[in-house]
């Protein structure tokens, strides 16, 4: 009884207030650790998505160049093989001028 007597209201109330007070920053210096770990492994989720995306789109990239690359290769060939056709030299060249075009229309005049 004589601790209870120690204490006016007002000194308890600051007291529990301190008590609060100090519950609070053991709480905060606890659990902050757990915190920046969840936010450290959210940002290295989201580097390593930024990755996997730009690997994805560089591989789309590469494939749809790798198909232009052998469509041209083709065009080139069968262009080829269609001019070494042609026994007639103005025939030949009329031949490699319409391949040219169809294959770089900026190459020929309308």
């Amino acid at each position: 009884m004589t601790l209870f007597r120690t204490f006016t209201r007002a000194g308890w109330i600051i007291t529990a207030i301190g008590l609060i007070a100090l519950l609070t920053l053991g709480y905060c210096a606890v659990t902050k650790p757990a915190r920046d770990a969840t936010k450290r492994a959210e940002a290295n989720s989201t580097i390593a998505d930024g990755r996997t995306g730009a690997a994805q789109d560089a591989s789309v990239v590469r494939d749809g160049n790798d198909d232009a690359r052998d469509a041209t290769r083709t065009e080139v060939e069968d262009a080829q093989d269609e001019v070494r056709n042609q026994t007639d030299p103005a025939a030949r060249d009329a031949v490699a001028r319409r391949r040219l075009c169809r294959l770089n229309p900026g190459a020929c005049p309308d």
